[in-house]
């Protein structure tokens, strides 16, 4: 559902249509030019261009945006910046002194005191604490608090499904933000590719001597449930967890 200001004509936008528009915006600023689809699905990593088509249209909608050469290359025309939202929204609360209720995930900041800055990382949609589920790909965002991250460029968030990492404190449910690399140190609790479907788990790589050949061991942080084990090639390490958000 739409939240507008009736004074101003201006549509709110949810937080993931302003950081599209706000790259748009940017790209434009920038180089004189309006990005193309691919840029926009390259720079949020999106699955494919239905996505980006998706937010473009909402854009339009909305009247920020005008796509006057549907999907012709570089079509892309602002009508209106991202911040002409913020604008209107402040002065709309200082003539009634009340604020807009928003759809979510909009966080509309409050005009009378600091504004609190959030990263928007791309949530990969679900990871196994359990048998593994589901490959990396997302068409959504997820808000973090810039001190939980150290490098925002690499960083990413997967939502937990199941109970594996339980006595980790990592639940169903629970949103881990992962930084991504190719390598993790054993006993690191890593976001792990087998057989194209990603898995979490205390990553553990056995290379003795008692050994014929080196062994990856994927470790639950569960009591009832046993450790998987793979070769080293059969194993891709996409990330370690270096947080967590949890909905209460």
């Amino acid at each position: 559902m739409k939240t507008q200001d009736t004074t101003n004509n201006i549509v709110s936008l949810t937080g993931n249509e302003k950081k599209v528009l706000e790259y748009i915006e940017s790209f434009i600023g920038s180089r004189g030019i309006a990005p193309t689809f691919m840029e926009i699905k390259k720079h949020f990593g999106f699955a494919s261009n239905n996505s980006v088509q998706r937010y473009l249209k909402q854009l339009q909608a909305k009247e920020y945006i005008s796509m006057p050469g549907g999907n012709q290359k570089r079509a892309i025309a602002l009508l209106r910046p991202a911040s002409a939202l913020k604008e209107s929204l402040a002065l709309v609360y200082e003539q009634r002194h009340t604020t807009f209720a928003v759809s979510t995930p909009t966080r509309v900041p409050a005009v009378d005191g600091p504004q609190r800055e959030l990263l928007s990382l791309p949530l990969m949609g679900k990871v196994a604490a359990g048998r593994p589920i589901e490959s990396l790909t997302h068409e959504e965002f997820t808000e973090v608090p810039p001190s939980m991250v150290k490098n925002p460029g690499r960083s990413y968030t997967l939502e937990v499904s199941g109970n594996s990492m339980i006595e980790d404190g990592i639940f169903d449910g629970d949103v881990l933000i992962v930084q991504e690399q190719k390598s993790a140190h054993n006993g690191e609790i890593s976001v792990c590719v087998v057989d194209n479907e990603a898995t979490v788990k205390r990553f553990y790589l056995h290379n003795g001597a008692s050994l014929a050949r080196p062994q990856v061991e994927l470790r639950p942080a569960n009591s009832d449930m046993d450790s998987m084990w793979y070769s080293p090639n059969e194993v891709e390490i996409r990330g370690i967890v270096i947080g967590l958000l949890r909905k209460f």
